[in-house]
């Protein structure tokens, strides 16, 4: 319940972000997510954007972004673990990784823990500054009405990071 109310305030801090009149004339594109759903091609770009954290004894890595102003689907994926986060590969098997898929609905899919739902995320390579790797998973629905499944392939990111705590 508790990472249900994170992703739901994550959700909704970026639609506000997002729509925050901006006063250049620059799109708001700080990385870039793309990954295939359902054999559909889609980005999340709008307000793209990676988050490391180090709180008490746990890292995280959240990717972040939403499709677009006029489709406010959004993901995030989340890499949590006991040591500074390295290139490497994180699953959700391992209790390392999650995936996050909101639609505009409100439907929400998600690795789960049940049979048939999985999440991995392989980071390629990480700075201060910038994270790239890949990310793939099967979600299911945890709230809304929808497809039982959300299947995610080929999935892409390049973001610049900020930091906390």
């Amino acid at each position: 319940m508790k990472k249900l109310s994170l992703l739901l305030m994550t959700f909704c801090l970026l639609m506000v972000l997002s729509s925050c009149k901006k006063h250049s004339s620059s799109a708001n594109v700080t990385g870039t997510i793309t990954v295939t759903i359902n054999g559909t091609s889609q980005t999340f770009n709008l307000g793209a954007v990676a988050h490391v954290d180090h709180t008490g004894d746990f890292y995280s890595l959240s990717l972040i972004g939403v499709q677009s102003t006029s489709v406010a689907n959004s993901i995030i994926a989340e890499v949590t673990v006991s040591s500074p986060i390295i290139a490497g590969t994180y699953t959700a098997a391992n209790s390392q990784a999650d995936i996050s898929y909101t639609l505009a609905s409100g439907s929400i899919y998600q690795y789960d823990g049940t049979e048939g739902s999985n999440a991995t995320i392989v980071i390629k390579s990480i700075s201060s500054t910038n994270v790239q790797g890949t990310f793939s998973g099967t979600l299911k629905i945890i709230t809304g009405d929808g497809a039982a499944t959300q299947t995610l392939t080929n999935g892409t990111f390049n973001l610049n990071i900020t930091s906390g705590g």
